[in-house]
């Protein structure tokens, strides 16, 4: 959300990229996945 808005100094999505979204719980438990930015 930050990068969207541009809050976030030196990091900004462009078209084509990966990004990967990812979380790992205190049960070694890993959900993730990719968006490609249109």
């Amino acid at each position: 959300d930050l990068i969207i808005k541009g809050k976030l100094e030196g990091y900004q999505f462009k078209s084509g990229d990966n990004v990967m979204m990812t979380s790992v719980g205190a049960g070694m438990n890993i959900n993730a996945f990719m968006y490609k930015m249109p």
